[in-house]
C-alpha cells in the first residue's frame, strides 16, 4: 500500500510538469507603449496647474515632476507666509520696525511665491511633449497617428517597435 501511494504521488508530481503550460509564467516582461507629447502637454495644462509635474509623471520623468511638485509646495508656502505677513503686520513687529515693512516683505513674499508658481506651472508645459519623445527614443518606441483606407488621419496610437 505504501509503495503504492508513493508511485502515485510521483505520477502526479510528474504529470504535472508534462503537462504544464510553458506560456503562463512571465518574468521581467514589460510591455511599453509610446507616449503621445501632446496628451503629457495637455496633463501638464489641466491637471498640471493644481499639481506641477503631471505632464512630466505621464511621461514617466519621476525626477523632474518631483522637482516641479517640489517647487509648488515651496511657492505655495511663500504666498501662504507673505499673505499672513501682508494681513495682519502687528504679529511680526519684532521682526521689523514698523508695520510698513512688514506689510512690504509680505507683499514681495507673495510675488515671489505667485512668480514661482507660475514659472514651475509653465516649464511643465513646455518641457513635457519634450519629456515624451525622449522616453520614446530612449525605450526605442514610436508614436504615430493612425491612418484609415480613406486617407484620413485618425487620433490614436500605432505601436511599431525597434529592436
Amino acid at each position: 500500500m505504501r509503495r503504492l501511494t508513493i508511485t502515485v504521488l510521483i505520477l502526479v508530481c510528474f504529470s504535472f510538469s508534462l503537462f504544464a503550460q510553458r506560456g503562463d509564467y512571465v518574468i521581467d516582461e514589460v510591455i511599453l507603449e509610446p507616449k503621445d507629447p501632446i496628451l503629457a502637454t495637455v496633463i501638464a495644462i489641466g491637471p498640471g496647474f493644481l499639481a506641477h509635474g503631471f505632464g512630466h509623471f505621464y511621461s514617466e520623468d519621476y525626477r523632474m515632476g518631483l522637482l516641479l511638485f517640489g517647487t509648488e509646495i515651496i511657492s505655495l508656502i511663500l504666498v501662504g507666509v507673505g499673505y499672513v505677513e501682508y494681513s495682519s503686520p502687528r504679529n511680526f513687529t519684532d521682526v521689523a520696525d514698523n508695520e510698513s515693512e512688514v506689510k512690504r516683505a509680505g507683499m514681495i513674499a507673495m510675488i515671489s511665491g505667485i512668480a514661482l508658481f507660475t514659472a514651475g506651472w509653465l516649464v511643465d508645459i513646455t518641457m513635457a511633449g519634450r519629456a515624451a519623445e525622449q522616453y520614446n527614443i530612449e525605450n526605442n518606441l514610436q508614436f504615430r497617428m493612425q491612418q484609415e483606407s480613406n486617407g484620413v488621419l485618425v487620433p490614436g496610437v500605432m505601436l511599431s517597435l525597434n529592436f
